[in-house]
């Protein structure tokens, strides 16, 4: 079945009488809603990515109806738990903005396996996007303060293409296999662009194929492009567009850790000058550049 939003209407509930293979259409307007998809094999198309505007304003050190904090991962404005769950042409905001004043505040928390965004746009500052699941130790120490599908540790294949991601201190995190393809990256402020903390028989983690890694505004001047968030986090940049704003050294240990030693990091580009990168990133040839883009769309089981 298909459903349509005006604006005005409640997205929350319509996804109460969806069901599996459903089709969600969202006219323009905003949509001031915090959502959780849970059914799987929904589709959501807005209108416009620039005027169809999802957005909540929760952050991390906020005070919620518990009377607890409300941490990190429940800050989302939307929450994808269902699988095969696709969503195009909409904006999902967190307008917990900026970082230095909020902290941490998702737009966008994916648990879900075999999700797909096409032509989105996902805008905070700290924690923009969150590919799920939580790294292990989370899960332990979280229990019985999430919700229990929050705490399940499963394998979840994202894809993100043709969208736009901004934010500016880890945000782009978590322990997904997640392809990034021909996105927009934008560094609002200096500070780190992902943050993967994937388990140490996790062969791939992110792959930014295509991209183009922009600053936001002319007073950012100094980005990572990733740091391990946990021991063997690990990333790899491909073919991207990359501005001054990059720092030469490319990516970070992670504060005062041993993570150089167990962080899986690689790049390829025929367009900017390696030489500088941390010794102990990857730096790929042409045969291992395609090895590399080849072993990770059959782990995830998509074709480009």
């Amino acid at each position: 079945m298909r459903y349509r939003i005006n604006n005005g209407d409640s997205i929350n509930d319509i996804l109460k009488k969806v069901n599996d293979n459903d089709e969600i259409y969202i006219s323009n307007g905003i949509y001031k809603e915090k959502i959780e998809i849970l059914k799987n094999n929904i589709t959501i198309v807005g209108e416009s990515k620039e005027n169809v505007i999802i957005t909540n304003h929760d952050f991390s050190n906020k005070i919620m109806e518990d009377n607890n904090e409300c941490n990190t991962f429940r800050t989302y404005t939307m929450l994808i738990y269902g699988n095969n769950v696709k969503i195009s042409n909409l904006t999902i905001e967190n307008s917990s903005i900026p970082s230095n004043k909020y902290g941490q505040a998702v737009a966008l928390h994916v648990l879900g396996n075999d999700f797909l965004a096409d032509n989105i746009i996902l805008r905070s500052a700290q924690d923009t996007l969150f590919t799920g699941p939580l790294p292990y130790d989370l899960t332990i120490r979280y229990k019985g303060f999430l919700k229990d599908y929050q705490l399940e540790y499963k394998k979840s294949h994202q894809v993100y293409k043709n969208s736009t991601i901004i934010g500016d201190v880890d945000f782009i995190f978590g322990s997904a296999q997640a392809l990034f393809y021909n996105c927009q990256i934008v560094s609002i402020s200096n500070g780190y662009v992902a943050a993967p903390s994937h388990a140490s028989d996790d062969k791939y983690g992110y792959l930014f194929y295509k991209c183009n890694l922009i600053k936001g505004n002319d007073n950012v001047f100094n980005v990572f492009l990733a740091r391990p968030w946990r021991d063997y986090g690990t990333s790899a940049f491909i073919d991207c567009n990359i501005d001054n704003h990059i720092n030469l050294l490319g990516f970070n240990k992670w504060n005062n850790t041993q993570r150089d030693k167990t962080a899986r990091f690689y790049e390829y580009n025929k367009n900017t000058d390696l030489s500088k990168r941390e010794p102990w990133v990857n730096i790929l040839n042409d045969k291992e550049k395609d090895e590399y883009i080849k072993g990770f769309l059959k782990e995830i089981n998509y074709e480009l």
